[in-house]
């Protein structure tokens, strides 16, 4: 039943040290994985049919989005991350919302860049809330 989103470029700045990763990720994008976010966070009302579409990174709002969710996250966490850039996502529209599905460059307190995923609901009043954030792990080979 999961719905894999590929066959679609999906643009990456070229700041982002780990493209490949960030690219490969989003390519085998799981809805079933956002699914199970959301019926852990009490969305479940947010679980409908359809299909995500890609974002396009450069657009200011999906930076604005993707700097919102490394901001939350700090907030929640105490994490000493520092926001990048949003290199790729997705989006799908649900009821009076949107949902994005981004991938984000962030450095950590050492200065690492890393490639974390966040699920982030807009409303039409656009209203913002973080439902996920997590660093996208590379696959062990």
């Amino acid at each position: 039943m999961a719905t894999v989103a590929a066959n679609f470029p999906m643009p990456v700045t070229a700041k982002c040290q780990k493209t490949e990763l960030a690219n490969n990720y989003i390519k085998q994008f799981q809805s079933a994985e956002v699914d199970a976010i959301l019926k852990q966070a009490g969305e479940t009302k947010l679980i409908v049919p359809g299909g995500w579409t890609p974002v396009n990174p450069a657009d200011p709002h999906i930076q604005e989005l993707g700097r919102f969710a490394v901001d939350e996250h700090k907030k929640q966490t105490g994490d000493k991350l520092v926001f990048v850039a949003v290199v790729a996502g997705l989006k799908k529209p649900v009821e009076l919302a949107t949902l994005y599905w981004l991938i984000i460059e962030a450095k950590d307190s050492d200065g690492n860049q890393n490639i974390y995923k966040a699920l982030v609901q807009e409303t039409d009043l656009e209203m913002k809330k973080l439902l996920y954030f997590g660093e996208v792990v590379p696959p062990v080979n």
